[in-house]
């Protein structure tokens, strides 16, 4: 029989696969957040060094303006400091102390033509033309556009690849000197690659736990399925089982045939009267229909004996009330716990139908509100089709008469309420409607019905 999968394994499965990636999005998010604010941090950093070099080209430009220096004197006091002092071939000696800068960081200037006034190796030539200046694009965003920080592209010449650079720039109007520091992305971001490495490392344990979790879980359910599967395929088993008896049962004596379906219809009737609830209802009609199981293992020649029982007879018969329980509880013994509350129900029905409310009844001599409500019913309904059906030994009872023993015996035999529910509900017509029960669509209806938490494909991963 095809069995449905739960909402909530569906939204279980759902989460163990939507986690990572929610887990992944709000890391990049995080990422990226990060990092914008890991790099105007290290722009300010940048922008506050150029600042201390303005603060000194002022002070110079002081004393040019005292005449203590010239400007040339001035340029190359800076040059000195920005790429350190030069050789005879004119080239820039590194060697020596300058203004100490990053690494991968480089300080020059260039004027609002392109040219570099200062740099360590292109002094002289036109930024706009240097590739591995980027043809000057930082330099059109500042003449042009006004930025003062800008990313950029540049390669070496002759060779195919490209880097990245951070520019920031600060105009010194004074001498027409754009000043430039520079800093390649690779160093820029160094440490922030480290907080880019752990947080790779995260989300990569994220995933693996999930695929452990994953697996684990798929393999749980697959077993959980399987066993839900065969405890299914058990109960419905054990129904043909009981339905098979409860039909042989009947099918041994003719003087008894169809008792069990009017003695669970009966039942339905006077508990829908007293109010109880649909699932209760349908238990009773179940244990209705198997109140006299226990009789299926009592030889016949007691079972269909016409005349009088001895004693000891007597008392195998009465025992079918435990033998009954006992086969029941046996055959319900896998069913789900959650089905627990309904067979005990049914249980009650088949060992305590034979109690009287005066407390001399069988098994256990319950009395009064000791004896369970559906046995009580039980015990009315069971008795009065019992009077109404004709025996080997007797005749049956008419309706009338029938409901006048009820009456006599109610508060000895019948628990007084159950009597009253039953006189409100069974009437003539009703006792002809159970005598024309058809056997075949009044069997049993399963105890365990389909249940929706077996799978006819595995939700995870099928």
């Amino acid at each position: 029989m095809p069995l449905k999968p739960t909402t909530r394994s569906h939204l279980f499965s759902l989460f163990i696969v939507f986690l990572p990636i929610l887990f992944t999005v709000v890391v990049f998010l995080g990422y990226t957040q990060a990092k914008i604010v890991f790099y105007r941090s290290g722009v300010d950093a940048m922008d506050r060094q150029l600042g201390t070099v303005t603060q000194l080209l002022d002070l110079y430009n002081e004393q040019i303006k005292h005449d203590r220096l010239s400007f040339t004197q001035v340029e190359n006091k800076i040059r000195e400091m920005f790429v350190g002092s030069r050789h005879a071939d004119n080239s820039s000696d590194q060697s020596r102390d300058r203004l100490a800068i990053a690494p991968g960081s480089e300080l020059f200037v260039f004027n609002s033509q392109g040219t570099l006034i200062i740099h360590h190796s292109l002094e002289g030539q036109n930024i706009f033309g240097l590739s591995q200046m980027g043809n000057g694009f930082f330099a059109k965003k500042v003449l042009f556009e006004g930025m003062d920080t800008v990313s950029y592209s540049f390669s070496e010449p002759g060779s195919p690849s490209h880097s990245s650079s951070i520019a920031t720039i600060r105009y010194y109007p004074q001498w027409d000197w754009y000043i430039t520091l520079t800093m390649d992305e690779e160093a820029f971001y160094q440490q922030f690659s480290q907080v880019k490495s752990f947080l790779i490392m995260i989300v990569t344990v994220s995933y693996l736990i999930t695929a452990i979790l994953f697996y684990r879980t798929y393999h749980k359910e697959k077993a959980f399925v399987s066993s839900k599967l065969q405890s299914v395929q058990l109960a419905e088993v054990n129904q043909s089982i009981l339905k098979t008896l409860a039909v042989a049962l009947e099918e041994r004596d003719a003087y008894t045939s169809g008792h069990s379906q009017r003695v669970a219809y009966y039942m339905r009737i006077i508990g829908k009267q007293m109010g109880l609830d649909d699932e209760t209802l349908d238990m009773m009609y179940t244990g209705g229909l198997l109140h006299d199981i226990g009789k299926i293992g009592i030889e016949d020649n007691i079972l269909l004996k016409k005349g009088r029982l001895t004693e000891e007879e007597a008392e195998v018969i009465k025992s079918h009330t435990v033998r009954g329980e006992a086969l029941l509880r046996k055959l319900y013994a896998q069913a789900a716990s959650k089905d627990a509350s309904r067979i005990k129900k049914i249980l009650m029905i088949t060992r305590h139908h034979h109690e009287r409310y005066d407390g001399t009844g069988y098994p256990d001599q319950l009395k009064e509100e000791n004896i369970p409500l559906l046995a009580r019913v039980a015990a009315v309904a069971d008795s009065f089709d019992a009077m109404t059906s004709s025996r080997a030994y007797r005749k049956a009872l008419s309706f009338s008469k029938a409901c006048d023993e009820i009456i006599q015996n109610a508060g000895t035999q019948f628990c007084p309420k159950v009597v009253d529910a039953f006189f409100q509900s069974v009437t003539e017509d009703t006792f002809h409607h159970a005598h024309h029960i058809s056997r075949a669509n009044e069997l049993l209806e399963p105890i365990v019905k389909e249940t929706e938490v077996i799978y006819t494909q595995h939700p995870i991963g099928g």
